[in-house]
């Protein structure tokens, strides 16, 4: 990030989300959607065959992920080539290298919470846009000065490297490394912020006895925080547990002074579809990133399933609130319908029904199989009453499926350790094997 982006950028944008009002918003995207579809439309190949400058952005086609891939080169803006990017961020790597692509490019190669990797590329000046507003909204409490910052990230790369700007010190570090090592490293760089997958906090919490020196604040990404997790985070360190929602796509939502999920929408613009949530009002998040024009996101389907509040947060913004992040879309249950037919249970009605069940569950995995088998892996603690706790698990199954009016599967209780992705490298705790 650039001394300017820093210096105006980062703290214009803590100013709009403090102060804008839901008319200015609203205002404030409509201009940007106009200007980037006029854009886009103009210097995109592959958008230039599709639409015309001028035309709402509601009538510009949906995106998604094997699009995006497929027809890379005639998307970006710029004449770049997926094949060449992709071999580029390959062997950075593996070099453990960070350098940009020639012409300034930033790559990256996210394998997402599903493991499908999508490329993403950033201009000097979107790098710059995107860095400040990570500075302005990166889940920290604002009075905290001193930020020495462990970032775990999938590096592929055994060392750890650490760099300092304007007064914060990253030190990031391949979150494949033993916990061992990361104590070691936390307590030899006297990190007091703890930034990662909460899978890995939730390791490092368990540790939290062998830090010697106190930390100030967690931030979580990457995977889905649920409350039992944010809960046993929060009480070990005795500190506020932030976030960050982001992919590919961009920096989404993050953390508010109050401590809950605002969705950033003065830089994405958001629609939103049905899921088939018949408890809840989960939904289909469809996502404009209202400045990216080298790699346009415009109308991309995610992924994941959002509920998504109203505007009423003490910290006195304007912003939509994200009141539940409740997991991917490719990992709802599909069970029997009491009546015929299929019903779809939403992945966090099972994580709820799993952190319901006792707080001796350390860490557990739901993965389904068919619609009449469900394997429920529990990591419990030392002396825990695992058929009392397998029992209390089946039966708030048991009320949520009947809730939705599906038929409870069979239960397979194990105590195998859930098994993370082996693409991602990223913990997802309720998971559909079949289509």
């Amino acid at each position: 990030m650039s001394l300017l982006a820093r210096a105006v950028l980062g703290p214009r944008l803590r100013w709009q989300f403090d102060h804008w009002d839901e008319g200015r918003i609203d205002r404030h995207q409509q201009r940007r959607a106009r200007r980037l579809v006029d854009d886009v439309a103009r210097r995109s190949p592959w958008y230039r065959g599709l639409i015309r400058p001028g035309i709402p952005l509601a009538e510009v086609p949906l995106m998604d992920k094997a699009t995006m891939m497929a027809e890379f080169d005639r998307i970006n803006t710029a004449g770049l080539h997926r094949d060449e990017l992709v071999a580029f961020r390959i062997a950075q790597e593996h070099d453990g290298g960070n350098e940009t692509y020639p012409g300034g490019y930033s790559v990256g190669l996210s394998s997402g919470t599903s493991g499908n990797k999508v490329l993403t590329v950033l201009s000097a000046r979107e790098r710059d846009r995107y860095g400040a507003l990570l500075w302005a909204r990166n889940g920290l409490p604002r009075g905290l000065t001193r930020r020495r910052v462990l970032f775990a990230l999938r590096a592929n790369n055994p060392a750890f490297t650490s760099v300092t700007r304007f007064g914060v010190t990253l030190v990031h570090v391949d979150y494949f490394q033993g916990v061992d090592r990361l104590v070691e490293l936390i307590n030899a760089e006297e990190l007091n912020v703890l930034a990662g997958p909460p899978s890995l906090l939730r390791l490092l919490a368990d540790s939290h006895a062998r830090i010697d020196h106190p930390i100030d604040a967690v931030i979580s990404y990457a995977e889905e925080l649920d409350p039992g997790t944010r809960d046993h985070i929060a009480g070990a360190f005795d500190a506020p547990v932030g976030e960050i929602y982001q992919g590919a796509e961009g920096m989404l939502a993050a953390s508010c002074p109050a401590g809950r999920l605002h969705l950033n929408e003065d830089v994405a613009l958001f629609e939103f579809e049905d899921a088939g949530d018949v408890l809840g009002s989960a939904r289909r998040v469809v996502a404009t990133d209202l400045y990216r024009t080298t790699q346009p996101f415009l109308r991309y389907r995610l992924g994941d399933l959002l509920e998504v509040g109203g505007r009423d947060c003490s910290c006195g913004s304007a912003f939509r609130l994200v009141e539940r992040l409740h997991g991917r879309a490719d990992a709802v249950l599909e069970l029997r319908g009491a009546s015929g037919g299929t019903v779809r249970l939403m992945p966090d009605y099972v994580r709820r029904a799993v952190d319901r069940a006792s707080q001796d569950v350390i860490e557990y995995q739901a993965i389904q199989y068919s619609a009449d088998l469900l394997e429920v892996r529990l990591l419990l603690a030392p002396g825990a009453d695992r058929t009392g706790i397998e029992a209390e698990v089946r039966r708030n199954l048991a009320i949520w499926c009947g809730r939705a009016g599906g038929v409870v599967p069979r239960v397979d209780f194990t105590g195998c350790p859930p098994e993370r992705n082996p693409r991602s490298g990223k913990l997802i705790r309720v998971r559909r094997e079949f289509a």
